[in-house]
């Protein structure tokens, strides 16, 4: 069934770089990316963030979209309107979760009504400007009294990198500069979250890992780039063919 949210956020007039081009561009190898997917395909909340702009972190966002379980719509979150998303469950999307514009950002209010759709079994996908999960945390439990409970069922949160990049420059979009996830931190979706990936170490082993469906979605992956149809599009089609 055709998703017109799903194909209006990856789709438009300048379409986003699919899943397969990441994995061409070095932003992170077969391991991860096969995880990723196997956690997404598997329900996962997730939220990407760095602290510049321009990093990437939207597209790597949308990227992970085609991995959805066939039956699960997506929903813009947008202000004012966010407690109207209802039934069925939903992947809820944010722009961004931010007290900055665009006036599409979520904050206040807005923010705490989508973290409270964890709630109603909604699937939570966003963006943050921060480096790390503790510096979210402060932001969205401390200073904007979302619940501890709710927070921690973002299952992944993943902090993305450039090389090379100065720290302070903005709105780089330089395509040739890799960017890559420097650390992803994980919840069971109850427990506070532990880092289980860094670009040093690569990825732990624990019970975020299911190896025998990392498998799988690795030799998707694997089949993929070898073919000719890379697009967004294209590799949701495929992605759900092979369910």
């Amino acid at each position: 069934m055709k998703d017109p949210v799903l194909d209006e956020l990856c789709g438009g007039d300048a379409p986003p770089l699919s899943f397969l081009d990441l994995i061409q561009r070095n932003t992170l190898d077969l391991e991860l990316a096969a995880w990723l997917v196997s956690s997404v395909a598997n329900g996962a909340s997730w939220i990407t963030g760095s602290g510049p702009g321009g990093i990437g972190k939207t597209t790597i966002m949308l990227s992970l979209l085609n991995f959805l379980p066939a039956d699960l719509r997506c929903a813009v979150a947008l202000p004012g309107k966010v407690s109207t998303i209802g039934a069925p469950p939903k992947c809820v999307v944010s722009h961004e979760l931010s007290d900055h514009p665009p006036e599409t950002y979520l904050w206040d209010q807005d923010l705490r009504d989508f973290f409270a759709l964890a709630d109603q079994g909604h699937t939570l996908v966003g963006n943050v400007h921060a480096d790390d999960v503790a510096e979210i945390r402060k932001e969205i439990v401390e200073n904007c009294s979302v619940p501890a409970t709710q927070f921690n069922t973002i299952n992944l949160f993943g902090f993305v990198k450039m090389e090379g990049q100065d720290p302070e420059a903005r709105r780089i979009k330089d395509q040739t500069s890799r960017r890559y996830f420097e650390k992803i931190f994980w919840s069971d979706g109850k427990a506070d979250h532990a880092l289980v990936y860094t670009s040093a170490g690569g990825l732990t082993q624990g019970p975020h890992r299911n190896t025998t469906a990392e498998a799988g979605y690795r030799a998707f992956l694997e089949s993929a780039l070898k073919t000719p149809s890379q697009t967004v599009q294209q590799l949701r089609a495929a992605f759900l063919e092979s369910l």
